[in-house]
């Protein structure tokens, strides 16, 4: 046991000394810095322990539309019955199309000045770079102050400025009293 906690004490003193002197210095550096790029070319060979199935969020589904604008209009609906004026609210949000998904290329320009583009590939399947959401088509807001001008404004304004639809697309009523 001394023995080994000598052994320590001496690959410390040692350490110590090299990290005094640039120049072992320098060249620990650069030893270390020779590991860690073997380590990363190593770890190319190693077995991916992932799954191979395709995340759920990347293939565009009906229902990851739906969930999607039930979500979008739960959020509108609490922040526009905050607006002063407004009351109870109705919020209906129509999407043009599904979830995109964007994949990465790589461009490759040849010496004569021609050039080609290929998507990345990870193992059999795109390398995907970005999932767009759907785009917003129109908001229908159906709310207890819906008559007045000054709250229609003000609901049109929030909504303009949450969902980067136009005003021309976003609709504001009174809703209907409740029997």
């Amino acid at each position: 046991m001394k023995e080994r906690a000598a052994s320590w004490r001496a690959a410390a003193e040692r350490v110590r000394a090299a990290l005094y002197d640039e120049k072992k210095r320098v060249n620990l550096l650069l030893c270390a810095g020779l590991a860690g790029l073997l380590l990363l070319a190593f770890s190319e060979w190693l077995p991916d322990s992932t799954s191979q199935e395709q995340p759920a969020a990347a293939v565009p589904t009906p229902q990851n539309q739906q969930g999607y604008a039930e979500q979008l209009e739960d959020r509108l609906q609490e922040l526009i019955s905050h607006v002063d004026g407004v009351g109870r609210t109705q919020v209906m949000v129509t999407l043009a199309q599904g979830e995109e998904s964007v994949y990465a290329t790589d461009r490759e320009t040849s010496q004569d000045g021609s050039s080609r583009i290929s998507h990345v590939l990870t193992g059999n399947e795109g390398l995907v770079r970005t999932i767009q959401t759907p785009q917003v088509l129109g908001v229908a807001v159906i709310c207890e102050g819906g008559e007045s001008p000054a709250v229609q404004n003000r609901v049109c304004a929030l909504v303009e400025s949450l969902t980067d639809v136009g005003a021309n697309h976003i609709t504001v009523a009174k809703m209907a009293p409740s029997e």
